[in-house]
């Protein structure tokens, strides 16, 4: 996993190595311009650039690429939006040797010379930014903006808060940006993750411990394809569904009869070797459409009710990994769930449970590291009693402030979301917009039950599950492999096998 950090993390860790000499602020602004022209070199070749700089050390990243590009003989212009008698340290000394190199600065950005480039460099304002933009830098951005140029941002697009990922103003909405060292948060959090276009993390170090194991660095990490791939391994040749663990789905009620099935499929899809569903008696014949799942009624309504809770406890003993809450409905499953606690079974709580857990904020101080809460935003405000917009504007923060109080895993959903055990904080960004529609948590919740049933641990299995749910379709089912396989799908397997064969 790759690390990210906040703008102040970014500038201590900068520090700390100027000043036991494991590095200098000049060599790293030629590094990160190192980094730049190469992503140009592959991407844009044989186009001419236009830098656009400002007077601090992004500003000095972009001198340093002018040069690089002007001894690559490209075709090249500056426009320095700062006074270049202001300039200071690294920033003027590049500035300088771009003069030397022949490098021209023009003062100021107009649609003509826009017009003249075929891509544009940010190197405006970098991740130390703090304060809204304004003035002829206003005007610049939204000249840039509407060039219809591909824009490549240096560090960060300007005006992102490198923290927040809020928008300072206005910002330069970039194709590319090529970041140095880690990922900033603001990058993957909206709305300044909307501005950065595809993030290339380029190295300042070749030191390995610099890059990915700094003890000062808070430990807040981005989830990849890797990371999910080294977490489910292919599956042995002489595996069977004794070993492939014992799930069991509290979920559904007479009004909300898919989120059982969605979450019951998704947890076979993940590989569950056995998954049994406790249902509401009405809702049990909806199972005939899944087969492969063992649906139990629970009662002969409905809805949840004490009887449908006593049954589905019964049902617990053996079982590696619960679901419980996925369209519950208004039925008290209060008692189910003090009982899933209690046994301290691998288990994820969803939709319904969530809110009951939120009416009965006592049973929160009886969770433990083998439980996932899975709140989206409003969700997360009932449970922690936090207003949704602080929960928006730091959703790292609060994914792992409160997995700490409630000694669980916190997953928060979201176009970022945050998964916590109270000491690191993962980050995904698979997904699109078409999982904005009911259902999605339910397949997320079913997705996290199969992995927890097959061993993975509560943070691992959370991590992955959210992964797989935002990856397209061909990634998930290349990560899965046989263990999203469906008996139904063997026997169309089967039909067009003889079909070969005759």
């Amino acid at each position: 996993m790759k690390r990210v950090v906040r703008a102040q993390e970014m500038r201590r860790y900068e520090q700390e190595r100027f000043a036991d000499g494991r590095a200098s602020s000049l060599v790293w602004m030629e590094r990160a311009a190192q980094g730049v022209d190469a992503l140009l070199q592959a991407r844009y070749t044989n186009q001419s650039v236009l830098v656009v700089c400002g007077g601090g050390n992004n500003g000095g990243d972009g001198f340093a690429l002018l040069r690089l590009l002007l001894q690559r003989s490209v075709r090249c212009q500056g426009a320095l939006l700062a006074d270049p008698e202001r300039l200071t340290g690294d920033a003027k000394t590049n500035y300088l040797r771009a003069l030397e190199c022949g490098v021209q600065f023009l003062d100021a950005l107009s649609d003509a010379l826009l017009a003249q480039c075929d891509v544009v460099v940010d190197a405006i304002f970098g991740t130390g930014l703090s304060r809204p933009v304004a003035g002829k830098y206003t005007d610049a951005i939204a000249l840039i903006n509407a060039s219809g140029k591909p824009v490549v941002a240096v560090d960060i697009p300007s005006g992102v808060d490198a923290t927040s990922g809020e928008i300072l103003g206005s910002a330069i909405r970039a194709r590319e940006t090529v970041t140095f060292a880690f990922y900033k948060r603001g990058q993957l959090l909206f709305p300044g993750r909307g501005c950065c276009g595809e993030v290339i993390v380029h190295p300042l170090s070749d030191e390995r411990r610099d890059l990915d194991e700094t003890d000062a660095l808070e430990d807040v990490y981005l989830f990849s394809r890797e990371d999910a791939a080294r977490l489910l391994p292919k599956r042995p040749i002489d595996s069977h569904k004794g070993k492939n663990g014992r799930a069991l789905l509290c979920v559904g009620s007479g009004c909300y009869t898919g989120a059982a099935l969605l979450s019951a499929a998704a947890c076979l899809r993940a590989g569950a070797g056995l998954t049994s569903v406790a249902v509401p008696g009405a809702v049990k014949m909806a199972f005939s459409a899944l087969p492969e799942a063992m649906a139990a009624a629970l009662n002969e309504g409905a809805d949840w009710d004490d009887t449908a809770c006593e049954r589905a406890i019964a049902l617990l003993p053996q079982k590696n990994a619960v679901c419980v809450g996925c369209g519950v409905g208004e039925g008290n499953i209060l008692p189910l769930i003090s009982v899933v606690i209690a046994a301290k079974t691998p288990a994820v709580f969803d939709a319904d449970a969530l809110n009951r857990l939120a009416q009965s904020p006592a049973m929160l101080s009886l969770l433990h590291e083998n439980a996932i809460l899975t709140p989206h935003p409003a969700e997360m405000a009932r449970l922690s009693g936090e207003p949704v917009s602080r929960i928006l504007s730091d959703p790292i923060g609060m994914a792992g402030m409160y997995a700490k109080k409630w000694n669980c895993i916190v997953l928060l959903k979201g176009a970022t979301t945050c998964i916590s055990d109270g000491n690191a904080v993962r980050l995904n960004t698979t997904g699109n917009a078409g999982l904005a529609k009911g259902g999605s948590g339910d397949v997320l919740a079913g997705l996290i039950t199969g992995l927890l049933a097959q061993g993975l641990s509560p943070l691992d299995a959370a991590s992955c599950g959210a992964y797989l749910l935002g990856a397209s379709a061909d990634v998930a089912l290349e990560l899965l492999k046989e263990r999203m396989l469906l008996a139904r799908d063997v026997i169309g397997a089967i039909e067009q096998t003889v079909e070969g064969l005759i």
